[in-house]
């Protein structure tokens, strides 16, 4: 019979130790003056945490002054944290503690946040992130192209990215190809857009956006789409010791701007006048001529 007892209470306490205990944080409120509020998402060694039983809480010095369990929304189809905090003072240093209840684990976080008296941070759709270790606030497109599509030429100049193609490509249901900053989702509008797997409409400019991994930096960007215009004819005269080299453009639509670049970096701008335009005195090298959507790339030699 002893033995019987004996073995009960091991495994009893055996099995508290398997299942675990989630930490006993709490916080009298009616202590405090005032509150600030969050909407986060929990992340913990780079997984979302999705449990009802895990925890969020906010400490000044050791001090808890806010904690909950995650919610779930059906409308997200994701677990979110509500979380008010509690003080009598302005600009508390905030700290914050995840516990990972599968894991049975509670982890510091980093980020810290001054206590703000009435303030809201967060939303379902750009969450303030409580992670452990942090995520990436960066939210650029590192790459974009389309599939199937025949660029002539492609420039991105700060959050715009404009596409040169051909005057008969069909614009109207592009699928993108894209690449972000690690972690970063592209959306258009509130639509979460996959890579390769997308159709939109290229006719005019289109508006994206970039939410970082931490979604604390939500960056728009332009994609411009440009059909060709015109027909272009290319000449030119390498350079000899005594005088430079000549590019020569013709096109058929007048004031229409010619940009040389060399090495991606513009070197002259001119406008075509009575179908023409001369580049001239040019050094050797190579450059890209670029009109109407037309790209060219010419070498100005040294001829001996």
């Amino acid at each position: 019979m002893k033995n019987y007892i004996y073995s009960t209470v091991v495994l009893f306490f055996i099995g508290i130790n398997a299942f675990g205990q989630s930490p006993n944080w709490s916080v009298n409120e009616n202590n405090f003056q005032y509150t600030m509020s969050f909407v986060s998402f929990v992340n913990v060694d780079g997984i979302e945490l999705s449990n009802a039983d895990d925890k969020v809480a906010a400490f000044v010095n050791g001090e808890c002054r806010g904690v909950t369990n995650l919610t779930y929304v059906a409308s997200e189809d994701k677990y979110y944290a509500y979380l008010t905090v509690f003080s009598n003072e302005n600009s508390e240093i905030l700290n914050f503690k995840i516990y990972d209840s599968v894991n049975d684990s509670v982890k510091d976080v980093e980020k810290t946040k001054n206590f703000e008296i009435n303030e809201h941070y967060g939303n379902l759709f750009q969450a303030f992130s409580i992670a452990s270790p942090s995520l990436s606030s960066a939210a650029e497109i590192t790459d974009f192209n389309f599939n199937l599509i025949e660029v002539i030429d492609k420039a991105i100049v700060e959050s715009e990215i404009t596409f040169d193609v051909k005057n008969n490509t069909d614009v109207t249901a592009l699928n993108a190809i894209f690449a972000l900053s690690a972690g970063a989702k592209l959306f258009k509008g509130t639509e979460n857009l996959i890579s390769g797997s997308n159709s939109i409409n290229y006719t005019n400019s289109v508006q994206f956006q970039v939410l970082s991994e931490d979604q604390s930096v939500l960056k728009q960007w332009i994609v411009t789409v440009k059909l060709s215009t015109g027909i272009a004819t290319y000449y030119k005269k390498d350079a000899v010791c005594y005088e430079g080299g000549v590019i020569k453009v013709l096109f058929t639509e007048n004031n229409q701007d010619v940009v040389l670049s060399k090495s991606d970096v513009p070197y002259a701008t001119q406008s075509i006048s009575n179908g023409e335009t001369v580049f001239s005195n040019l050094e050797t090298g190579t450059y890209k001529v670029k009109v109407g959507g037309n790209v060219k790339e010419i070498t100005i030699n040294l001829k001996e």
